[in-house]
């Protein structure tokens, strides 16, 4: 066998930019000089990367109807290339949720309905935040407004008790109500932000774990290990009947140990409580080779 390399050629074309099958990262194919294709190669930061994400597929978008029709549904939309173009940006009867620098993809994200940035002060402040993006804080910082602005849970007594004896928190949510910001979800309200809302942290804590799950002596937890959780917690708690989740996959190292138990938990929750759940086909959550192996599922 020769020891020479093969000679390859880079696609220069936009047919060869695709996803990698394993991890459905953006890639480009490299082609062999006789036109096979070799290896595929990671789109560079820079480049357009969003042109390369294929929309929902028209057949698939129209049983994905049907399977909602009638109900409240939700689309928690991650950035994870294999699936997050795929959410149904183009139906206007569900609620589209994102997070954190997906602002900077408009490519593909169409719309959105509420926003979470659960990180830190400091961690949303960077100029060059995560993914290149650049002035992340600066859109924070602007109003987005809606033309048709969906409900979303109403404060409780206690919120409204402690905007009596802050004037300021209370001005903040009057001017969202009246100017009609969309609700961006964060650890607190900021002053930054304009359309920043205080995560119901306790209430949804409480509603899902409050004498229901026991460590020691006591009786509930707290188990939020990524944003997916944060954005689930709100769809248990203004009782959403159909989750579909896009771009989330939990599937590299850091999410799958830290972050991809606490997704799942999540996921289980809401069936118990009936919830639909929907993910795209080769979706990594919920998904696992049957333990035993083959010979153990044959009669199943």
């Amino acid at each position: 066998m020769s020891s020479n390399q093969i000679p390859l050629i880079q696609a220069k074309t936009r047919d060869d930019n695709t996803h990698c099958p394993t991890c459905g990262m953006a890639v480009r194919v490299i082609r062999r000089i006789t036109g096979e294709a070799d290896h595929y190669e990671a789109i560079r930061i820079g480049e357009d990367v969003a042109k390369t994400l294929a929309p929902q597929d028209p057949k698939v978008a129209k049983k994905l109807r049907k399977e909602r029709k009638g109900k409240k549904t939700v689309a928690l939309v991650g950035l994870s290339p294999s699936s997050c173009s795929l959410a149904p940006f183009d139906d206007e009867d569900v609620e589209i949720w994102c997070l954190n620098e997906s602002h900077a993809f408009p490519q593909w994200l169409k719309r959105w309905d509420r926003w979470f940035q659960i990180h830190d002060t400091v961690s949303w402040h960077r100029y060059i935040a995560k993914r290149d993006v650049r002035g992340h804080a600066d859109w924070l910082k602007q109003k987005h407004h809606a033309d048709n602005l969906r409900p979303i849970r109403p404060p409780t007594r206690w919120e409204k008790f402690k905007r009596l004896f802050n004037r300021a928190e209370r001005d903040h949510y009057k001017t969202q109500e009246e100017e009609k910001l969309k609700p961006i979800y964060m650890q607190y309200w900021h002053p930054e932000v304009p359309g920043s809302v205080g995560y119901p942290l306790n209430e949804v804590q409480k509603r899902v774990f409050r004498n229901k799950f026991w460590r020691g002596e006591y009786k509930y937890t707290k188990y939020f290990t990524s944003t997916f959780a944060y954005m689930a917690g709100i769809a248990e708690l203004e009782d959403f009947e159909r989750v579909e989740i896009y771009g989330f996959e939990m599937a590299d190292e850091l999410e799958y140990l830290t972050q991809k138990a606490c997704a799942e938990f999540w996921i289980g929750y809401l069936m118990g409580k009936g919830v639909e759940i929907y993910t795209p086909e080769n979706c990594q959550l919920l998904w696992s080779w049957l333990y035993g192996g083959a010979e153990q599922g044959r009669g199943w």
